[in-house]
């Protein structure tokens, strides 16, 4: 008898599948599509509409991964319906869609369907995965270290790469993995792990308690952060306030010393270059070539009065010149004045002060009188 039904594929395209249960057929109880069911990602997947059925594997690219897919879902169904171990290979070998696959299958029915699934599953892990599949697998799995992913994450990673290795030589023991997990852990971890001395007789708990060492790292981590964070908030703040302390101050000199906050508000003009005529009447009038004044008694090697402003600055003139000379002469005039004052003293006899006598004494007295022209 058989069953046909009517399935529906990942791009909605009809699939006859034809169930025989003819129990003197050769092929009996194993499945068969007329149409491959396709996938609609580049590598194949695993589909099993329940436990009771067996799964597909459909056409793509096949991967460890999928492989692995296929044979834990190929295990379930024999738990399932308690197929015995020289029937498994029939019931689900052509449950595999890659057309390859299946003229593989029908080309060597006798010989394949002879085989344990174990020794099945090594075959078409054999034939159908890329050469050297293996190799590349273990060699990628040694060479990963934890670096700054989470140490569980990093943990998981490397036992599902062992897992795809299952059956063949490249996989390891669990005793393997905790020295290649303890080997390659982030050196910060480390530290702190070779202090803890934890007990290696479970894989799975020792990854626990590395992931809860792990953890108090982290927070201590943390707590460095927080502080140095905390230190660099207080360190702006305070360099926030300098600044603004400094501005006020500036702001209030300034405020006080209207002349300096104009003479900063105005850029600072250039003296135009001492004219001939201004050369000779400061060498003339004992002058100063830098500060422009005439009558200082200094060169420009001594000046400390510096140079004019160029916004300000007058050109010499000889009618400036004799305004000056006139000026200072009368400061002059009024101090000869002053010092002509001359004291002049007068010596008398004591006798015509009055004491009658004749000693000789003699007292003096100072007068002041100007001197007569």
């Amino acid at each position: 008898m058989s069953i046909v039904l009517s399935l529906e594929n990942s791009r909605h395209r009809s699939t006859t599948v034809h169930i025989s249960t003819d129990s003197d057929s050769s092929d009996s109880d194993y499945i068969t599509s007329t149409t491959p069911v396709m996938s609609a990602s580049k590598n194949a997947r695993v589909k099993q509409s329940s436990a009771s059925n067996p799964p597909f594997l459909t056409v793509g690219e096949i991967t460890p991964e999928a492989l692995l897919s296929w044979e834990m879902a190929c295990m379930q169904f024999f738990i399932h319906k308690d197929v015995p171990e020289d029937e498994r290979v029939k019931k689900v070998a052509r449950g595999m869609q890659d057309p390859r696959i299946q003229n593989w299958y029908l080309t060597n029915k006798e010989e394949i369907d002879a085989l344990s699934f174990r020794e099945y599953m090594i075959e078409i892990r054999s034939t159908w995965l890329p050469l050297g599949w293996e190799g590349i697998l273990r060699r990628k799995m040694l060479s990963s270290t934890q670096g700054q992913c989470p140490f569980q994450q990093w943990a998981i990673d490397v036992q599902r790469q062992n897992i795809l290795l299952r059956g063949t030589p490249s996989h390891l023991a669990d005793i393997n993995i905790l020295f290649h997990l303890e080997s390659r852990m982030n050196v910060d971890l480390a530290a702190d792990y070779d202090a803890g001395n934890i007990a290696k007789d479970d894989l799975h708990k020792w990854i626990k308690s590395v992931c809860i060492l792990e953890k108090k790292h982290l927070r201590y981590l943390a707590r460095q952060k927080e502080a140095v964070e905390a230190a660099l908030r207080a360190e702006r703040a305070r360099l926030t306030s300098n600044r603004k302390s400094n501005t006020n101050t500036r702001f209030n000199a300034k405020g006080n010393n209207s002349q300096s906050k104009n003479t900063s508000s105005k850029p600072f003009t250039r003296l135009p270059a001492l004219t001939k005529n201004e050369h000779q009447l400061l060498r003339d009038n004992d002058g100063c070539f830098k500060c422009r004044e005439p009558f200082v008694g200094h060169t420009s090697s001594n000046c400390q009065k510096g140079s004019p402003d160029g916004a300000f600055y007058k050109m010499l003139t000889a009618s400036t010149v004799l305004a000056k000379k006139t000026k200072r002469k009368e400061g002059v005039s009024a101090v000869d004045i002053e010092e002509e004052n001359e004291v002049i003293a007068v010596a008398m006899s004591s006798a015509v002060l009055g004491n009658g006598t004749d000693s000789g004494e003699e007292c003096v007295a100072p007068l002041q009188t100007p001197h007569l022209h």
